[in-house]
């Protein structure tokens, strides 16, 4: 009797060790969901892009477009990155003449969501209820 309970214990075990790692899409916020379409976009543009020779113009000009907006973007990203980091070394430099507040704004330059900026998102019931994640207050 006991090696059957034994026996039952671990076959609950694996079970439960198995179906965790089961994916169910209905638990999913709709925020994953539609990451799981995009990945799935972006698999299918990636299969596209290898068999270039078979595709339609339209889709080739589409894949081309696609790839030209997220080149775009990164480099819209890098240079604000870039300027942010110059104000940054300007600041540094500067730092003897710079008030507290002025010095604090030069490390928000670099350093947006640190966790000294979290207080000021709580007050307006942007942060997670239990606290843990940044804020959304600059986000786009």
């Amino acid at each position: 009797m006991k090696k059957l309970m034994l026996l039952m214990a671990v076959c609950c075990l694996v079970f439960a060790s198995c179906n965790k790692n089961s994916k169910d899409t209905s638990a999913q916020t709709p925020e994953q969901q539609e990451l799981t379409e995009k990945q799935k976009q972006g698999m299918k543009d990636r299969e596209d892009w290898v068999s270039w020779e078979n595709l339609t113009d339209e889709r080739k000009a589409e894949l081309l477009n696609k790839s030209k907006a997220a080149y775009d973007k990164q480099k819209a990203a890098q240079e604000e990155r870039e300027a942010r980091k110059a104000k940054f070394e300007e600041a540094m430099a500067n730092w003897d003449n710079l008030s507290l507040d002025e010095r604090r704004d030069a490390f928000e330059l670099i350093y947006p969501s640190r966790p000294e900026s979290k207080s000021a998102c709580k007050d307006e019931g942007k942060c997670s209820k239990e606290g843990d994640k940044p804020c959304d207050k600059e986000k786009k």
